[in-house]
């Protein structure tokens, strides 16, 4: 988006706010006690202006420039699990557009599964490149993503509920340079990991200047 926004992607304004301050909003729905937010070297903007709001949960910053959006989810959860709490840890993207109370009620579902991620899945909408998911026929448990999932009607929303037993496969993921979080999960899913979805009322993924309309008018269809 930066070419026609002129403007860092996590700071481009929906409804009058900037897509990272929903995204924290959402966040804060589910009362964290901290959160933790990467940010490259050339977004301090995105850190300078999360850090003149109040929020009510403490925020650590990592400021560092990785190679994919794999290598950021890692540090990311590496990060948050640097105790011993079991998880799960909700985790997001900058990008994702929610309805009041979604994050909640994903966190609250994925607590009851006995998975290593959750996946937020919406419906096939108009993504950029979405990221199908097919689950098993009744159940929650994911058994395709991508290219193999076909046609299926589920996409990933952007955010997700994981547990810290998927670090045991960070080292070897950065060995063999996944390029992306997308080609992650699918790593983990042939590796015997169990990801289930998450099924959601909706959300907007805003990769496009025109996304923002979408947005937009998705919230007002919220009431949000």
């Amino acid at each position: 988006m930066r070419p026609a926004a002129q403007t860092l992607k996590p700071l481009v304004p929906v409804a009058g706010r900037p897509l990272i301050d929903h995204v924290l909003t959402s966040v804060a729905e589910t009362s964290p006690a901290e959160v933790v937010i990467i940010v490259n070297e050339a977004s301090l903007a995105v850190k300078e202006y999360v850090d003149t709001r109040r929020w009510p949960f403490g925020v650590r910053w990592i400021v560092e420039t990785t190679p994919s959006s794999m290598h950021s989810f890692l540090r990311v959860l590496e990060t948050l699990a640097d105790g011993d709490d079991a998880g799960p840890y909700l985790m997001s993207t900058v990008d994702t557009i929610a309805t009041p109370g979604a994050y909640r009620s994903f966190l609250d579902s994925s607590r009851s599964l006995d998975g290593d991620v959750a996946l937020a899945l919406a419906r096939q909408g108009d993504a950029d490149k979405p990221l199908r998911v097919r689950m098993q026929r009744a159940t929650s448990r994911i058994e395709a993503i991508g290219e193999e999932a076909g046609q299926a009607p589920w996409v990933t929303a952007g955010y997700y509920a994981v547990r810290p037993a998927i670090l045991r496969e960070a080292a070897r993921a950065r060995e063999e340079n996944l390029p992306a979080l997308r080609t992650f999960f699918t790593y983990l899913l042939k590796n015997g990991y169990r990801l289930n979805g998450v099924p959601i009322a909706g959300a907007v993924d805003v990769d496009r200047p025109d996304d923002v309309k979408t947005a937009e008018a998705f919230l007002k269809q919220a009431g949000a």
